[in-house]
């Protein structure tokens, strides 16, 4: 499945701008253009990763190197695979670990983002956008029209 650029703005509650920032900033989104469905359900994740990131106060400027990495990490398989991981990051290396196993990772200071709560999160902003109506409904009844020529 594929995400316009409308439902990925809406899935991050982010606005055009930003988006537009990102996909010039960020090297996995340089060939993304236009308004047709082309970004992944892994796009979508890292792109909630970014922003959670970016909402601790580190510069999207700062992720650029490392970008590939966690695009690739969030597109290794389907969201319910990726559920009980921890995206890892040390401002100088990422890396995908299990909620469940503390490593060295737990042993330094770093960035834990667990990638559950972030799935469920866009799983609830996609169904909310799919159960909305595309066609507001109609605010009067329909009119009849007269029926015949007047004179």
């Amino acid at each position: 499945m594929r995400y316009t650029p409308a439902q990925v703005k809406e899935a991050l509650e982010i606005t055009e701008e930003t988006l537009r920032y990102w996909r010039q900033k960020l090297p996995p989104l340089k060939g993304k253009k236009g308004y047709a469905p082309c970004f992944s359900p892994g796009d979508l994740l890292a792109l909630k990763v970014v922003t959670q990131i970016h909402g601790l106060g580190v510069n999207v400027g700062e992720l650029v190197s490392h970008s590939v990495e966690f695009f690739k990490a969030c597109s290794q398989g389907a969201w319910f695979g990726l559920e009980d991981k921890v995206l890892v990051f040390d401002g100088q290396t990422m890396e995908l670990v299990s909620a469940s196993e503390e490593g060295s990772w737990a042993q330094q200071t770093r960035i834990a983002v667990p990638l559950g709560p972030l799935i469920r999160q866009l799983r609830q902003r996609l169904s909310e956008e799919e159960s909305s109506p595309a066609q507001p409904e109609i605010v009067f009844p329909p009119l009849g029209v007269a029926q015949g020529r007047s004179k």
